[in-house]
């Protein structure tokens, strides 16, 4: 709305130029023949106006060009979100899976065993390659300030993989004993669960920008509006039917490949028995 608006005055301000310098051109050409004076202005403005709509023209296709490329980035951005939301929910799993062999290991104190864990936490994707693709201010701002949350998050998390793998590894080759293996794990798992806050907000977090992102998208540029309604676009009311019925004669074809094999095999048998 800002930019149409913004055209409109740049269009009403240019037109208002145009009639002063008109009334200045007869002004001072006043002395002249009235027919001289009629061609020189009809010069004057048709040059002027041919000036004037190829700059309108530049700013529309700049304003449709910047429009189309922020409508896409959003659809870019809606389905990283999903995926990112994802991957969120696989680490506070992964965390939960920690705490769970660790209270076994902790009902089984005394015994011979030792705690060990498998698993790493898993990067999260980040999203600031398609910031600069954004038009919308506000947005543009909330979504950075989410993309360096990620940044620590993931940071963090690389850390506390590094400190479980490097103990880890050190027991294994006998180069710290299982007591001080153990304080290293009681201190990770502390980090584990501070870190499980974190994902727990980056979860909120990415939940508000994903639904931020869903409504502005409704807000489409008048060439994707158009492209909507043409067909194909969504499944249409006899969609459900025709994909049934292709579904029967797959299933059909599948049967008839299925059979056709079989007398293949069975021909080649009865010529490996001799008969």
């Amino acid at each position: 709305m800002r930019a149409t608006a913004a055209a409109i005055l740049f269009a009403i301000l240019l037109a208002f130029i145009a009639a002063l310098c008109f009334y200045a051109f007869q002004k001072l050409f006043i002395s002249f023949d009235a027919v001289i004076t009629g061609i020189a202005a009809a010069a004057f403005l048709g040059a002027f106006f041919a000036f004037l709509f190829v700059r309108i023209g530049d700013f529309l296709r700049a304003y449709y060009d910047r429009s189309e490329k922020g409508y896409s980035t959003l659809v870019k951005l809606e389905f990283r979100l999903n995926s990112l939301l994802g991957r969120l929910d696989d680490n506070v799993y992964l965390i939960e899976t920690f705490e769970k062999i660790y209270s076994q290991y902790e009902k089984q104190q005394g015994t011979h065993n030792i705690f060990l864990w498998a698993n790493r936490l898993q990067p999260v994707g980040q999203l600031d390659d398609l910031i600069p693709g954004l038009t919308n201010i506000d947005f543009l701002n909330d979504l950075f300030r989410f993309d360096v949350h990620l940044r620590k998050l993931n940071e963090s998390m690389e850390t506390v993989n590094g400190a479980y793998v490097e103990s880890k590894d050190a027991l294994l080759r006998k180069d710290i004993d299982p007591n001080n293996y153990m304080t290293n794990v009681n201190f990770i798992r502390g980090t584990l669960l501070d870190i499980r806050k974190f994902l727990d907000g980056s979860i909120s977090e990415c939940m508000d920008t994903l639904a931020a992102v869903r409504v502005l998208t409704k807000n489409r540029p008048l060439i994707s509006a158009l492209m909507r309604k043409l067909p194909g676009y969504k499944y249409g009311p006899k969609f459900v039917s025709e994909r049934d019925s292709e579904k029967s004669k797959l299933k059909e074809e599948m049967k008839s490949i299925k059979k056709t094999g079989q007398e293949r095999i069975n021909k080649i048998l009865q010529k490996t028995n001799g008969g």
